[in-house]
């Protein structure tokens, strides 16, 4: 796999990531409620993809959910920036794309 393909895998994945910690957030008032997480997998071409969504098995507070606030703010940062960094590795690729088109015309 490419540079290009590889970073848009980590963005899909980095996404996926997020838009998973934003559901847990926005149940952890839900009794009973899980938080769950993305497992990621390193793919034999290069890349990453979502293997999974794993509950945490930790036991919820009585009428609400074991969504922790604190941990769903480290991890969203972590997302947030495995996003922007493979964000750059594309916006790169581009521009080296976009010289190599400017160098043939």
């Amino acid at each position: 796999m490419d540079a290009l393909g590889s970073a848009l895998s980590g963005i899909s994945a980095a996404s996926a990531g997020l838009a998973l910690q934003a559901s847990n957030v926005a149940n952890q008032r839900t009794p009973g409620y899980q938080a769950r997480q993305v497992e990621l997998a390193a793919q034999p071409a290069g890349g990453v993809a979502v293997q999974g969504v794993a509950s945490d098995p930790a036991p919820a507070v009585p009428g609400g959910s074991n969504v922790d606030l604190a941990t769903e703010a480290v991890q969203g940062l972590a997302l947030d920036v495995m996003y922007k960094a493979n964000l750059k590795v594309v916006q790169a690729e581009s521009k080296r794309m976009q010289a190599t088109l400017d160098l043939n015309a």
